[in-house]
C-alpha cells in the first residue's frame, strides 16, 4: 500500500525489540486461541467494506461480484525501516507490519505482510516486497517454511495452515492527514496446510492512520484447489 506517514529513525529500536519478540507472542496466540468461529460471511464482508467506504468518504468504485468464497476482516499495524539513500519522508522504505483478525477456514488468525515505497516520475509508488525480509524466522516457528519471495504476505491459522499473497497492484487515495485509503488486487499462491494447493485472485480494501500506521481492512478472493 502506499503509505504517507513519517516516523523517526529512532523507531527502529523499537521495531527490532518487537520483531525479537514476535515470535513467542504469535505462537502462543496462535496456540491459546479458539479457532472453530464462524466463518465471515459474503454480506458481513460487503458490509465491512461499506463501512470503510463511509469513513474515508467515497468509494473505489470497485465491482463487486457474488461468487467470493474467502474473507479476511483484519486491524493492521505498519511500521517504517528507511531504505538504501533515505534521507527523509515516507520513502525509500520498507513497511512492514501485523494484523489480527478472522479469516475463512481459520477463524481467528494473524498476517504478517511487508511492502516497499519508492518516488518515481509519478510520485509515490509501492511494492509488494517478500515477507520473510522480517518475518523469516517468526514464520519458521510456525512450521512454515521454503516461502517465494514473490509472496508479499501470509495469513496464518493453525501451525500448519497458512495462505500465501502476492500483491498486484494498489491504488492509495490520501483522505486527510490521519487517515488514507487503499485498494489492492492481489494473488493468492498457495500456503501450507489445508491452503497447500489452492490458488486465486483477490481484493483487498482499507483504510488506515498514516501518522502511525495502524488501520483496518478486508480481503474478498476466488480460491480454486488445484490438483
Amino acid at each position: 500500500m502506499k503509505i504517507k506517514f513519517y516516523q523517526s529513525l529512532a523507531s527502529l529500536a523499537l521495531l527490532s525489540v518487537m520483531l525479537w519478540s514476535c515470535s513467542d507472542l504469535i505462537d502462543h496466540d496462535l496456540e491459546t486461541t479458539e479457532f472453530e468461529s464462524p466463518d465471515l460471511t459474503y454480506e458481513q464482508a460487503i458490509s465491512l467494506w461499506q463501512d470503510l467506504d463511509r469513513e474515508a468518504g467515497h468509494s473505489f468504485g470497485y465491482r463487486m461480484k457474488s461468487d467470493y468464497n474467502y474473507f479476511e476482516d483484519f486491524q493492521n499495524n505498519l511500521f517504517f525501516v528507511p531504505g538504501e539513500n533515505y534521507e527523509e519522508g515516507p520513502a525509500p522504505g520498507f513497511y512492514p507490519g501485523t494484523g489480527t483478525g478472522t479469516a475463512t477456514r481459520m477463524g481467528k488468525a494473524k498476517s504478517f505482510v511487508n511492502q516497499f515505497a519508492f518516488f518515481d516520475e509519478t510520485g509515490l509508488k509501492t511494492i509488494g516486497a517478500p515477507v520473510t525480509m522480517f518475518f523469516g524466522d517468526e514464520l519458521d516457528a510456525l512450521g512454515i517454511k521454503n516461502i517465494p519471495n514473490e509472496v508479499s504476505s501470509i495469513t496464518v491459522g493453525k501451525k500448519k495452515d497458512s495462505i500465501w499473497i502476492k500483491n498486484i497492484s494498489n491504488t492509495v487515495t490520501p483522505i486527510s492527514n490521519n487517515l488514507s485509503s487503499f485498494i489492492a488486487e492481489v494473488e493468492f499462491v498457495g500456503g501450507t496446510g489445508k491452503f497447500a494447493k489452492f490458488k486465486g485472485t483477490g481484493v483487498v480494501r482499507g483504510n488506515f492512520n498514516p501518522m502511525n500506521g495502524e488501520g483496518t481492512s478486508v480481503t474478498l478472493g476466488n480460491l480454486k484447489h488445484e490438483k
